[in-house]
């Protein structure tokens, strides 16, 4: 198994909305794809886990395996929501 390193710059237009774009490269990144439909709003893992970008404050949330439900207001930083989504698609169903 190989490390992640994950690098999360700061974008460089402030006041734009991003919605959670840097979260989904970073999932994108750990091998988790973009729904068809929406593909920088929802993301799926094969492992069963989907994150998903709610509204543009930033609101987002995270349907775990095991069926648990985890939202994130708008204000929370991305490595937390990051790491969030890379423990539940680790975590045995």
């Amino acid at each position: 198994m190989t490390d992640l390193h994950l690098v999360i710059p700061r974008p460089d237009t402030k006041g734009e909305w991003l919605g959670r774009l840097d979260v989904v490269e970073a999932l994108e990144a750990a091998g988790w794809t973009g729904d068809d439909d929406m593909p920088l709003s929802v993301l799926r893992h094969p492992s069963g886990a989907v994150f998903g970008v709610s509204n543009e404050a930033g609101d987002s949330g995270l349907d775990c395996p095991n069926g648990e439900v985890i939202e994130f207001p708008g204000g929370v930083p991305t490595v937390v929501i990051v790491a969030a989504c890379l423990a539940a698609a680790a975590t045995p169903a």
